[in-house]
């Protein structure tokens, strides 16, 4: 938005503005192309014009490509930096939403790390860029869960067999299948303490 103009940027808020550069209006661009005599005629070509060579067979450039395996995954294995900074930045805002639903302080804490560590990891250059102290610093183990996330979207997006978008419901069902029993927010022995108290507690009322 501040590159088209509407707003200005600021030094404020969670995020911080990378440069001042603002788009031209289409008024200046119309009147830049004047200045400069450039030639417009070709958007004033009619759609039969445009349209003239359809008919035409062309040879497809996939004719000599065999059939797709269905068997085998062609999905990288692992991310190149630039979708893990965005994963990365993506689980900020997970963590930011999952705060507000969460009153257990040690559970709220295994969420997020503090910005020295995130320093150390290139996944967090764009988050930590942008950051302008407002910002949620996720946890690896969140970010585990948004990878494995994106991994089954992907995966399913992939897959030509499929009729239908894939649902949540799938996506969270193959997630838990992909992080498995694994502690990716190191609770273990927190939860089997929730898990006693739950128990004793049940015990109690019964008596």
């Amino acid at each position: 938005m501040a590159r088209c103009g509407v707003v200005k940027p600021s030094s404020k808020g969670n995020v911080t503005a990378q440069d001042d550069t603002e788009s031209l209006p289409a008024e200046a661009v119309s009147s830049a192309a004047q200045s400069y005599h450039i030639d417009t005629s070709i958007a004033n070509l009619s759609a039969v014009d445009m349209s003239s060579a359809e008919g035409e067979d062309l040879p497809s450039p996939f004719a000599d490509i065999p059939a797709l395996v269905h068997d085998h995954s062609y999905l990288p294995k692992h991310f190149d930096g630039l979708v893990e900074n965005v994963l990365v930045y993506i689980s900020g805002f997970v963590v930011r939403r999952t705060l507000r639903k969460l009153s257990c302080d040690v559970c709220r804490s295994s969420l997020v790390t503090d910005a020295e560590s995130a320093r150390q990891d290139q996944s967090y250059h764009l988050l930590t860029l942008k950051n302008n102290g407002g910002l949620v610093i996720p946890a690896e183990g969140i970010v585990k869960v948004v990878r494995a996330a994106e991994r089954v979207v992907r995966q399913a997006a992939a897959d030509s067999t499929r009729s239908q978008p894939i649902k949540m419901l799938e996506v969270r069902y193959m997630v838990q299948k992909r992080i498995g029993t694994e502690d990716v927010f190191l609770l273990g022995e927190h939860l089997m303490i929730h898990a006693m108290a739950s128990t004793v507690t049940t015990t109690h009322c019964r008596h």
